[in-house]
């Protein structure tokens, strides 16, 4: 049940309205723009213009238009007007939600601000309805989304990797020292179920103590703790856990090489890490903390497999068993690094992640049994320690067994895809005079709710211009779900072509002065395009995206082509290929 109160002040974005609405961004966007009654702005000072909950309600009424605003809604809204951001909203909700609670406060809790009683008391009543955990991820979710931010990527697949790792330990202990909001925590939470403990750390008071309540919420019986303290540079902490998981922040710079801890430190036991190898360190605290038997689960960026920085180390892991498989799993977009303490062991786990489980249980059960399969395989470390120590999954995959088989399908499937490629229409192109048309900005265009401007790595089907500012290529047509969380997504109504984006964006984007990400969507607003009729927008546009499909497709078939060659140059030297006359 609902209630509503038009003097409560209570406003919301656009954003808010979709969500409420079951709609689309582009949607309301319409609505505003063609609509002469919807109602305008109240607060227009912020990033986004803010509208009275009550006049849109009523606009929404006298439309036809269901509005589904529930009370744990209103009550966001309401914070929202009376916090200065989201996070320090959402630092309120935890404060009430550790008074509700039937233990003192403790952890950072205990010095986050005191509680309103009012806002103790409303909880206590939503509670009433729905659980305190589902009510605190509600508030967490309308925290990042007002915020422009969402769950960290990678965070799925590594929970479903911990938890399979983990599974034969009954009520785990579990750490995470980049505990962040406690994202991968609560997603481990999920999976595994009751836990023995659930503990993390991280440099912010205000992210460990939400990460804290969060957690106590999702399992009450758990020894529950959010330390704050920078991981790698404080003193090794005295417990020891059954699993470690962590996805560390990538590629810092200033991230403390020049104070790591000296002497006899367990976290050095494998080397130093190099300065240019935060990853490294991070790798190396987690195995420091496991009890025996115990295991950490890590998500690293690919280049530490092979990055010859990192060789000592990654040779000192593998001498004494400590790191056990390495996952590159699609949906994580890193490797996954399943480490142990030190024991005796003769060969590594690799894994594209599609039968990981299978392939763990029999790997674990047999250690020094082969295991190989089209997603899986084990390979002796002996094959391991050469000039480059490398421990990409994808190179000792590629050569699994099985592959010699099916070499005389994948070149008839080439050939067929390049008989494709080459009975392709291409546009035809003539000669004309430049125009000098009325230009607009993307940046305009996407104030007025003509198109969106979104970071990747969210996922969905729906069609889009996907733009990389560090990659090749810089612009592409493809869906949401292509791209990956360093790209840029555009999406427009139906009033604006895509492919007519792809091309402007293909023609004028301006170039980054450094492989950097930084300032991309700035970039991406400055574009101006000429102001065209739809009609010839798509003729245009579809001409571009003729010859993007067409390089779309070369690249697919390189790459086919690359590892058919790398298949082949393998079953050639160990006889396992055979050339017919």
């Amino acid at each position: 049940m609902t209630t509503r109160d038009a003097g409560s002040g209570e406003t919301i974005t656009l954003t808010d309205l979709a969500r409420l609405a079951g709609v689309g961004r582009n949607a309301v966007s319409n609505w505003r723009r063609r609509e002469p009654d919807f109602p305008a702005p109240v607060d227009e000072s912020a990033r986004r213009s803010r509208f009275s909950l009550a006049a849109l309600e009523e606009w929404a009424e006298a439309h036809g238009r269901a509005l589904h605003v529930t009370d744990a809604d209103r009550l966001w809204f309401a914070l929202a007007v009376t916090h200065p951001t989201a996070e320090a909203a959402l630092g309120a909700v935890a404060a009430a939600f550790a008074d509700l609670g039937p233990r003192p406060r403790t952890g950072p809790a205990a010095f986050a601000p005191e509680a309103d009683p009012a806002l103790v008391e409303q909880l206590r009543k939503l509670q009433d309805t729905e659980a305190g955990a589902d009510l605190f991820e509600f508030f967490i979710e309308r925290a990042r989304e007002a915020a422009g931010t969402g769950v960290p990527p990678g965070i799925g697949p590594l929970a479903d990797i911990a938890a399979i790792v983990a599974e034969a330990v009954a009520a785990p202990s579990v750490h995470d020292p980049a505990c962040d909001e406690g994202d991968l925590l609560a997603a481990l939470a999920d999976r595994i179920g009751h836990c023995a403990a659930l503990t993390g750390k991280d440099l912010s008071p205000a992210r460990a103590a939400i990460a804290e309540q969060r957690l106590r919420l999702l399992d009450d019986e758990a020894d529950v703790q959010a330390r704050v303290g920078d991981s790698l540079l404080s003193s090794l902490p005295d417990e020891r856990y059954d699993l470690v998981v962590c996805d560390p922040p990538f590629n810092v710079k200033d991230w403390g090489y020049d104070r790591l801890p000296d002497g006899d430190d367990p976290r050095l036991a494998y080397g130093t890490p190099p300065r240019t190898e935060p990853e490294l360190a991070w790798a190396l605290h987690c195995v420091a903390l496991l009890a025996p038997g115990g295991h950490a689960v890590v998500r690293m960026p690919a280049q530490v497999a092979h990055r010859r920085t990192g060789r000592r180390i990654r040779s000192e892991l593998l001498r004494w068993g400590a790191l056990r498989a390495v996952v590159d799993h699609p949906e994580a977009k890193a490797h996954l690094w399943i480490l142990a303490p030190r024991g005796e062991t003769t060969q590594v786990l690799v894994s594209n992640g599609g039968d990981f489980a299978e392939a763990w249980r029999n790997f674990t059960a047999a250690p020094n049994a082969p295991v190989a399969t089209a997603d899986s395989a084990t390979v002796p470390l002996m094959r391991l320690w050469d000039e480059d120590v490398d421990i990409s999954p994808a190179v000792y995959l590629a050569s699994a067994a099985g592959d010699a088989a099916d070499l005389p399908e994948a070149v008839g499937r080439l050939g067929e895809r390049l008989g494709e490629i080459a009975g392709r229409p291409l546009p035809r192109f003539g000669t004309g005079a430049e125009e000098s048309a009325p230009e607009t900005s993307l940046g305009d265009l996407e104030r007025d709710g003509h198109l969106m401007v979104v970071p990747g790595g969210g996922g969905g089907e729906s069609r889009c211009v996907i733009v990389d500012p560090v990659g090749e290529p810089p612009v592409r047509l493809g869906r949401r779900g292509d791209a990956a969380e360093t790209q840029w997504t555009i999406t427009v109504e139906p009033t604006m072509d895509l492919g007519w984006i792809a091309a402007a964006l293909a023609a004028r984007l301006p170039s980054a002065t450094k492989r950097t990400a930084t300032g991309a969507k700035r970039r991406i607003l400055s574009v101006k395009i000429p102001r065209l009729p739809l009609a010839e927008q798509r003729r245009r546009g579809s001409a571009y995206a003729k010859l993007e499909e067409l390089r779309a497709a070369l690249k697919t078939s390189e790459a086919a082509a690359a590892a058919l060659a790398a298949e082949a140059a393998a079953g050639l030297v160990t006889g396992a290929v055979t050339v017919e006359d």
